[in-house]
């Protein structure tokens, strides 16, 4: 039986968040203090493992509580928005309405039963696979065995990330009975957790009917080894969705809205890592004038409280461009249009790093290719237009890398 420390659990609520869950309603309320409760170990297992693999996981600022919480509060807001720009008829693209109907392999966006209490808890489980002692996929969706013949545990930085995706699932089906008397659908809370990941899941289109079932497939290679080596056994209901295309509809969107919330946490400085120490980036070390992101990094002096200053290149990258970004919705317009509005800090500042958090965010709204959502850009400041420039050549770039594939992105100073 899973080990729960309710008091660790209240107390980690209030810490990591307080405005978030005070202003849930009460019913959600409990699905949080609940949610955070059965996975405080989970995470505090994850910042163990993170503490010991310095040179992979120590500086990833997520995979925590406190980020956890966050996505939860975004997801929540994204799925509102959805909800609203569906109901309007303006989320999905027009012309995508007729190609789907003409292939049995594509789902439309929809509402569908999906609730709140289901996305919420979704959303606190979904990095709680984050630690060593998981399964291991192989590149054709097999669980790994060791040489004994036995089913391999994630032990290395990269087999845990790669796989957390798919252990948080397996999480939440260990928890099922826990469960039972709250407003929770667990298959489709488990089908979340496990697409948050494009790449482990497979679900890479989210309007694709195979990419699901290839994941079911997955998932269930793996249920099959945790039966295997436990006398409590978990299960996992795929026909539901096999068989609903409604339900898959709004799974596919609920899926959206968890990515997309995975992306938008607000970093800002200090930024929390996964083994607990604040990430801190010098800003006077990181040259704004270099015509790349390696060069903007280059000499930049990046320190983690627990562990010292950041080693990685790609790292200082990347805490870089994402404290420049300050705070993330995703809202929708006077045209009942949903979009996905970043605010930067500072727009004289790193601009290639910021911009591969826009890449980023980018690349989750890319899994939805039939999602008519774009992205809107704001600074705190007056942005010169030697930056403006930089910024417009960016986009460009990025347009002519994706092609049809691109996300729309505005910069506020544009009308």
């Amino acid at each position: 039986m899973r080990n729960i420390k309710y008091i660790v659990a209240l107390f980690l609520t209030c810490f990591a968040n307080c405005s978030f869950a005070e202003n849930l309603p009460n019913d959600l309320k409990a699905i949080n203090d609940k949610a955070l409760t059965l996975t405080s170990d989970d995470y505090s297992a994850g910042k163990k493992t993170a503490i010991k693999d310095v040179e992979y996981l120590s500086d990833f600022t997520n995979h925590t509580q406190e980020h956890v919480l966050m996505v939860a509060d975004k997801s929540l807001e994204i799925m509102d928005s959805f909800g609203k720009a569906i109901r309007m008829g303006t989320f999905q693209k027009n012309n995508s309405f007729n190609k789907n109907a003409q292939d049995p392999n594509r789902v439309n966006f929809g509402i569908g039963t999906i609730n709140s209490a289901t996305v919420l808890m979704a959303s606190l489980y979904h990095d709680s696979g984050m630690k060593a002692g998981g399964y291991v996929l192989d590149k054709e969706g097999n669980v790994v065995l060791d040489e004994s013949g036995k089913p391999k545990k994630a032990s290395d930085g990269n087999d845990v990330r790669k796989n957390h995706a798919l252990n948080s699932s397996i999480i939440v089906l260990t928890d099922r009975e826990f469960w039972k008397e709250y407003d929770v659908d667990i298959d489709v809370a488990c089908l979340l957790c496990f697409a948050h990941s494009k790449s482990t899941s497979g679900v890479r289109d989210l309007s694709s009917k195979s990419d699901w079932l290839k994941g079911f497939d997955k998932l269930e290679r793996t249920i099959k080894a945790y039966n295997s080596e436990h006398e409590n056994k978990i299960y996992f209901n795929r026909k539901r969705f096999e068989n609903d295309d409604e339900l898959l509809s709004a799974l596919s969107t609920a899926a959206l809205a968890i990515r997309l919330g995975d992306v938008s946490r607000d970093s800002g400085k200090h930024a929390k890592s996964q083994s607990d120490g604040e990430i801190v980036v010098y800003k006077s070390t990181v040259n704004s004038l270099a015509d790349d992101a390696p060069g903007e990094a280059q000499n930049a002096r990046v320190y983690n409280y627990r562990t010292g200053f950041v080693k990685s290149l790609f790292s200082r990258q990347i805490h870089i461009g994402e404290q420049n970004n300050v705070l993330n919705h995703t809202l929708v317009d006077e045209n009942d249009k949903v979009y996905h509005e970043m605010t930067m800090d500072d727009g004289n500042y790193a601009p290639y790093s910021t911009f591969q958090n826009v890449i980023e965010h980018c690349g989750e709204l890319e899994s939805a290719p039939d999602a008519d959502i774009y992205i809107r850009i704001v600074f705190k400041n007056d942005v010169t237009q030697h930056y403006k420039n930089v910024y417009n050549k960016m986009r460009q770039a990025y347009y002519d890398n994706k092609g049809p594939k691109a996300i729309k992105i505005v910069y506020e100073w544009e009308k």
